[in-house]
């Protein structure tokens, strides 16, 4: 008796599964209201209505390689100009590293000197000094700063 029941809730089972599927399926229905508006539903709004098939885009998705004992050519390759565009990178790195404690180097001076110095001035072509004001000095020092501290990170 038990081994009927339990049959006949398999079959009852999987007529549901199947009616879900149906019941799942992408089926929209295109229709115009009375001002011209389209409309989209899951439901016919009326017998004019333009089924719609809807396509589900699904990526294509490789499984992640798995990695072997031994290397073939083309991936000992692709790995040696793994390390070569790697060692670039660090040559790259050590030389904008190199550029900027220069730039670092050029900010204090700068700041330095325009601290200590009692007072600046600047030369045109002729030799003839223009001196800098107190103003102006400030100015230059509040810049000289944000250029060291720029360039001193």
């Amino acid at each position: 008796m038990l081994r009927g029941n339990k049959g006949l809730t398999i079959a009852l089972c999987a007529t549901m599964s199947l009616l879900a599927l149906d019941a799942t399926a992408a089926r929209f229905y295109k229709s115009l209201d009375e001002n011209g508006k389209v409309i989209f539903s899951d439901r016919p709004p009326s017998a004019a209505a333009e089924q719609i098939d809807v396509k589900v885009f699904t990526p294509d998705v490789t499984a992640p390689a798995v990695p072997s004992a031994k290397k073939t050519g083309e991936q000992a390759t692709k790995g040696a100009d793994a390390k070569e565009d790697e060692a670039a990178a660090q040559a790259d790195l050590k030389a904008l590293q190199s550029k900027r404690d220069e730039n670092c180097k050029k900010a204090q001076d700068r700041l330095q000197k325009l601290q200590t110095v009692s007072r600046l001035y600047s030369e045109d072509d002729k030799g003839n000094r223009t001196y800098v004001s107190d103003e102006a000095r400030l100015k230059q020092i509040t810049a000289a700063r944000a250029s060291a501290k720029e360039w001193c990170k």
